[in-house]
């Protein structure tokens, strides 16, 4: 069989969206996909638990370690240099990775496809529209970084042809529709069905105290309020970053039950048992699971972060990302509920 299309993914949302893509395309038995592993433990195990749905499918996986020192980055990069460069697509998770980067000057891809990777993808997408060089928002260009910086230039180059798509969840803007592919999950929908619900609430935890970005006091009060309206049962399902003994706190402040999800929130709730209401924080999920969950009874609450729950050292450059992502989840939140059909639609 001609596996003519590469994936190259870093996280478990990229593997999700990669899956998505391919059955969107029809390609699972033509893509080979190549898994380069994280240190994390959590999102190690979310990434072998997709793999397993990806081969189901029909695709070629492959796991790599090039964290696992600088040897094994090497190696990897000398492979990655000979498939990218015979593939006739390539489909990216993450065009801001620097082991991705490297390897894109190989390319002589007739296709080359960006997947969602949160909310990083409308970052991805204002830069590709601005021109510039691929940066990650967060990253702090110096002297000593100058080979990132080229990298970033190169990628942009390499990027910048008529062949680029982006396959995404997202609202983003500054790209021509030509160049667009909305993602509908369908994959997801049909593998699932219809989940089996409860009454209560499921809780989508962040990782906004362990960025720095709230107050951990000022968030662990806020979920207990959450859990008291709402009452029993409850469940919240932590975000991979989240420090354990901040979760060990929230259980017994709020009496919800902390889960460790084995695969990416939304797989975990479109599978079920979900809750007949869902809560989260401003991050991607809160435009991803309007569209995995869309056509179901589920009643979603956007929780917004109030000035008073922000952390001391939050950036102007945070708040002002958080103020957009703010406004563009309470429209999201508006359209989502039982009465609406306006996602149903869309999707």
């Amino acid at each position: 069989m001609n596996r003519d299309t590469l994936g190259l993914v870093e996280s478990p949302a990229q593997l999700l969206h990669l899956i998505e893509w391919c059955y969107a395309e029809g390609t699972a038995d033509r893509t080979r996909a190549v898994v380069l592993a994280p240190t994390q433990p959590t999102a190690i195990t979310q990434l072998r638990a997709l793999s397993d749905f990806a081969a189901e499918e029909g695709m070629a996986m492959v796991w790599a370690e090039p964290r696992r020192s600088a040897l094994a980055f090497a190696a990897s990069l000398r492979r990655l240099w000979s498939e990218v460069g015979a593939a006739r697509r390539l489909v990216l998770g993450d065009p801001f990775s620097g082991l991705i980067q490297s390897v894109l000057p190989a390319t002589k891809a007739q296709q080359i496809v960006v997947v969602d990777d949160g909310t990083a993808t409308m970052e991805f997408a204002a830069q590709y529209a601005a021109s510039g060089a691929l940066r990650r928002w967060n990253s702090r260009p110096s002297a000593m970084d100058m080979p990132r910086t080229l990298l970033g230039q190169q990628a942009r180059r390499v990027l910048n042809g008529g062949a680029l798509r982006l396959f995404t969840v997202m609202p983003v803007t500054g790209l021509p529709q030509s160049r667009l592919q909305h993602n509908h999950y369908d994959w997801l929908r049909g593998r699932f069905g219809t989940p089996r619900m409860f009454s209560g609430v499921d809780v989508v935890g962040s990782s906004l105290v362990e960025t720095g970005v709230a107050d951990r006091g000022a968030y662990l009060r806020r979920v207990a309020e959450l859990a008291d309206s709402f009452g029993r049962p409850g469940r919240y399902f932590a975000h991979r970053r989240e420090d354990p003994d901040k979760l060990a706190e929230l259980a017994r402040v709020s009496g919800l039950e902390v889960v460790r999800p084995q695969l990416p929130i939304e797989v975990e709730l479109r599978r079920g048992p979900v809750a007949q209401r869902v809560v989260s924080f401003p991050s991607s999920v809160g435009y991803t699971l309007p569209v995995v969950l869309s056509g179901l009874p589920v009643r979603y609450q956007f929780e917004p972060v109030p000035e008073e729950m922000l952390g001391a050292e939050v950036s102007e450059k945070a708040r002002d990302f958080l103020s957009k992502m703010t406004a563009d989840l309470r429209y999201s939140a508006r359209l989502w509920s039982p009465d609406s059909n306006a996602l149903s639609a869309s999707a």
